[in-house]
């Protein structure tokens, strides 16, 4: 299963976005309600998004008003929303002790599930996302047709017509205790009780397997494999079931310490990772401290696929949580967030020597035309995948840097790395690396946040910055403006680090079950995008053709960038030439802390220009 990440997460949602001609200071369109904008929000699909005291709204790009309004979903607030990653779809989760629960189609505008028009009794108790398959499954109380009585059970839903396909009817005392799976004809449901197999055409039970309480079934259609996994504490206990017949293969599930993090089929076993977490400080701050630091430790197995046994008599050392992990020919690479990378061969047998010491907080891992290339914190180096030590003999250290950004100048067969330290280029021929430029001298505590290649030489920028150098490293020119105040960038920061978070456990949950996961190619940030779009290609719907279309578009921006600041008259967006570093327009916004959002794909910015209208510019007049 692939998925992908919001382009804003990098902290290049630093408003360095691009335009291609010049702009007037007229919007385009206005979007005006009956109520105050209280949020709005751009998203993936290129909806923006907006709460308003008459609906929520959803505004296309380049259209003269409102693709929807959702008068029924008034009062919605940004902590209830819930995008299911690589799909048009957005959830409104509950909140208090309301369970009512709604799915949109926010290209279409369309409401695809609304569990009070479904008839579900005070909402759904749990919701569940299954794909590739695209569809929704829901657990409550349900009320039969003709009949004023609710019975219990498990809603399935086809997301791309909005249809109900079947309501599998459950004992009270035998609820749906955990996300199901589909195979072919079979929706296999964990209970309290036990895990029923129902065929989706008939609704008839096929078979029911002894065990109570799973929280996930994962299955394997190419090999006609059904796991099934239950929490027990702080571990987890593994099951293998007939796809026939439900009897359980391995004659008592398998126990294992931690908690579910990865799963891959491979022809060698079950490969799992758990995560044995340690406790760390308390709070706001100890959560993002905690993430960071990846604070606990991960365990891999590799279970026989006939006993369920751990293959490995002792498990690879890792010394913290892994951050990285790869299904490779011979084995299985993978890499920790404190530091660290290591291969170990499907009998357990370490591939290498001793594990590759590195830096904390691996970025990028990938593979390039000498070996694989790994970019942390501290430290970038090449490595052979046979042994594990450096293709050129040395890594290149540097000072420890949270941003470190990198691009490949093809032209002159370079890697360009940005740190801390400066930039350094390294040879993508012979590994030699060499700092051609020292401190970046961004200024307002800002570090470089993007680099790229341009026909004149290497830009950097962040959120309030721009360099250019030519292409030995000498500064050509420099952009700085002030940030128009703290309270706007801090609430910028927090916005994306929410995003990012909730992105990153989407597509943690997405990826269990895929049944390969080798290591990619080293490729751009644009490129990745649409790689996680290939897993839903061909799916035949209008939302998935128009979304798949966005991240294959060309960018609209490419020659300037938009920087927010205090302009002579108040809050405005400055317009710089990425090329020449020249001031070629300006957006005054007339607000000290502005609420706006730029689309970089269509070229549109969307700005609250007063209490209930919404201001579009055309970016690319």
């Amino acid at each position: 299963m692939k998925s992908f990440f919001r382009k804003k997460i990098i902290l290049n949602i630093v408003f360095t976005l691009s335009v291609l001609t010049l702009f007037s200071q007229n919007p385009d369109v206005n979007y005006t309600f009956n109520g105050q904008v209280k949020w709005m929000l751009l998203t993936n699909t290129g909806t923006l998004l907006a709460s308003t005291g008459e609906a929520l709204v959803g505004i296309r790009p380049n259209t003269t008003s409102p693709s929807f309004k959702l008068d029924r979903l008034k009062k919605i607030k940004e902590e209830n929303l819930e995008f299911v990653p690589g799909t048009p779809y957005l959830i409104i989760k509950p909140k208090g002790m309301m369970t009512h629960t709604v799915v949109i189609d926010i290209i279409k505008g369309k409401i695809v599930f609304d569990s009070k028009a479904e008839k579900w009794q005070n909402g759904v108790t749990s919701r569940h996302f299954i794909s590739p398959e695209m569809k929704f499954v829901v657990n409550g109380m349900h009320k039969e047709k003709g009949l004023g009585q609710y019975k219990g059970g498990v809603g399935l839903y086809d997301m791309l017509d909005g249809k109900l396909i079947r309501i599998f009817e459950r004992k009270a005392g035998n609820p749906m205790s955990g996300k199901p799976d589909i195979m072919g004809d079979n929706i296999i449901i964990p209970g309290i009780k036990n895990i029923t197999c129902y065929s989706i055409n008939s609704g008839a039970i096929k078979w029911t397997a002894n065990v109570k309480n799973a929280t996930q079934i994962i299955t394997n259609e190419e090999t006609n494999e059904i796991y099934a996994f239950r929490s027990k504490g702080t571990n987890t206990v593994v099951y293998k079931i007939n796809a026939d017949n439900g009897n359980l293969l391995w004659s008592e599930g398998n126990k294992i310490n931690g908690v579910i993090a990865r799963i891959n089929f491979t022809e060698h076993g079950l490969a799992l990772v758990t995560n044995i977490v340690k406790s760390g400080q308390k709070g706001f701050v100890g959560k993002i401290a905690n993430k960071v630091k990846g604070s606990g430790q991960s365990k891999v197995y590799l279970l026989d696929l006939k006993t369920g046994a751990d293959k490995w008599k002792k498990s690879p050392k890792t010394k913290g949580i892994i951050s990285h992990f790869y299904i490779e020919d011979d084995g299985i690479l993978f890499a920790v967030a404190t530091g660290g990378i290591n291969k170990v061969g499907f009998d357990g047998t370490p591939l290498w020597k001793k594990p590759l010491k590195t830096g904390p907080g691996i970025q990028i891992m990938a593979r390039v035309d000498k070996g694989i290339l790994y970019i942390s914190q501290t430290d970038t180096d090449i490595i052979d995948m046979k042994t594990g030590k450096s293709v050129f003999g040395k890594a290149l250290k540097y000072k420890n840097s949270k941003a470190v950004c990198s691009t490949f100048d093809k032209d002159r067969n370079r890697f360009l790395v940005s740190c801390k330290s400066g930039i350094y280029e390294i040879d993508g021929s012979n590994g030699e690396y060499n700092l051609i430029a020292k401190d970046s001298k961004f200024e307002g505590k800002e570090d470089p946040s993007s680099i790229q290649i341009r026909q004149g030489g290497i830009l950097l920028s962040s959120s309030q910055n721009l360099t250019m150098l030519d292409f030995q490293g000498d500064t050509k020119w420099h952009v700085y403006h002030k940030a128009p105040g703290i309270s706007t960038f801090g609430k910028v920061f927090m916005a994306a680090l929410a995003v990012s978070s909730m992105a990153m456990a989407n597509a943690s949950a997405y990826q269990a079950g895929a049944n390969r996961a080798a290591l990619g190619s080293y490729h751009s940030e644009t490129r990745r995008m649409e790689s996680y779009q290939e897993g839903f290609g061909n799916i035949a719907s209008a939302s998935f053709k128009e979304l798949n279309k966005r991240f294959k578009a060309t960018k609209a921006t490419e020659n300037s960038a938009f920087i927010l600041t205090k302009l002579n008259n108040g809050v405005g967006l400055v317009k710089v030439d990425k090329d020449t570093g020249e001031t070629v327009d300006e957006i005054l916004l007339k607000d000290k802390k502005p609420m706006y959002e730029v689309d970089d794909i269509e070229g549109v910015l969307y700005f609250k220009s007063k209490g209930n209208t919404i201001s579009a510019f055309n970016l690319k007049k």
